[in-house]
C-alpha cells in the first residue's frame, strides 16, 4: 500500500490488498522456485515498495533473501534489519546484479516508462526477472486516477509496445485479474458515478481482517484472480481491472 495512505487510521487490510498479495505471490512462485534451486540467497529490488506489506510476505517465504525497497515516501533510508534496505531513489541503491525486480502498481506513475524500465533492467543479472502489476485499460481512466496521480492505464498491446523498445528483455508471462472489479469500475465510469469520493477505498475497510466478511470478500477475489489467470494461460483473454506481467532479461 502507498506509504501516504497508511498514515491514516486503518482498522485492517482491505480484501483487495490481502487477495492481491497472496495471489501475486502464488503467480510468482514457479519462477522463484526455479531460480532458488541453487540454494543461494537472492536479491530483490522493489520499486514503489510503500509500507512493505507485500515485501514482508515475500521475505517470510524466502527466508535467506535480501530486499532493496525503493520509495520516495521514505524519510529514513539504509538498512532495516539484516535483510531489508530502504532507499528513496533507484540511483541510491548503488547495487547491480539483482536476481529480481518488482513494480507492483508503480509503472503507471513513471514519466518515461521505457527509460525507467531500461534503468531497472540494467540492475538485473542476465536471466533476471521483473514482475509487474499495472491497472488495466485506458478507457477506464477517471478523475480518481488523476487524484491518485496515475499517468495512464495499460492493456496487453501497450505493455508489449513498451517492452519492444527495450531489446534486453522479453515478456514471458502475462494475465489479467479481477474481472469482477473491472465490471464495477466500468459501470461507475459509464454512469459517471464518483469513484472513492472519500479517498479511502483501501484504508477505510471497517471489518476485522480475520472476520467473516473480510474472509468472504477475499476468497471471492482469490477465485476471480485464479479464473482469470487460468483462462488467460489458455489464450482465453478474460479482461480484468489489473494486469500481471513477468519479463526476463535476455
Amino acid at each position: 500500500m502507498d506509504i501516504n495512505e497508511t498514515s491514516k487510521k486503518m482498522k485492517s487490510r482491505h480484501p483487495w490488498e490481502l487477495s492481491r498479495t497472496g495471489c501475486v505471490l502464488q503467480s510468482m512462485e514457479p519462477w522463484l522456485r526455479e531460480v532458488h534451486k541453487t540454494g543461494e540467497e537472492k536479491r530483490y529490488l522493489n520499486i514503489g515498495a510503500g509500507d512493505m506489506y507485500f515485501d514482508r510476505a515475500l521475505m517470510r517465504r524466502w527466508k535467506k533473501d535480501i530486499l532493496y525497497a525503493v520509495d520516495i515516501g521514505y524519510e529514513k533510508t539504509g538498512k532495516k534489519g539484516n535483510r531489508v534496505r530502504r532507499f528513496r531513489y533507484l540511483e541510491e541503491t548503488g547495487e547491480t546484479d539483482f536476481d529480481y525486480a518488482l513494480m507492483m502498481d508503480s509503472l503507471e506513475y513513471m514519466e518515461d516508462e521505457v527509460e525507467y524500465v531500461t534503468k531497472l533492467c540494467q540492475r538485473l543479472k542476465p536471466g533476471g526477472l521483473i514482475f509487474f502489476t499495472v491497472p488495466s485499460f485506458q478507457k477506464l481512466f477517471s478523475e480518481h486516477d488523476v487524484i491518485v496521480k496515475l499517468l495512464r492505464r495499460y492493456d496487453r498491446k501497450s505493455i508489449a509496445q513498451i517492452m519492444e523498445k527495450i531489446p534486453e528483455i522479453e515478456i514471458v508471462e502475462e494475465h489479467f485479474f479481477y474481472f469482477s472489479l473491472l465490471c464495477v469500475r466500468g459501470l461507475q465510469k459509464w454512469l459517471n458515478l464518483p469513484i472513492d469520493p472519500k479517498h479511502e477505498v483501501t484504508t477505510g475497510w471497517k471489518f476485522e481482517e480475520k472476520g467473516l466478511v473480510t474472509r468472504l470478500v477475499t476468497g471471492f477475489l482469490n477465485l476471480d484472480y485464479k479464473i482469470c489467470a487460468f483462462l488467460n494461460r489458455h489464450k482465453i483473454w478474460l479482461p480484468g481491472l489489473s494486469l500481471f506481467i513477468v519479463c526476463r532479461k535476455k
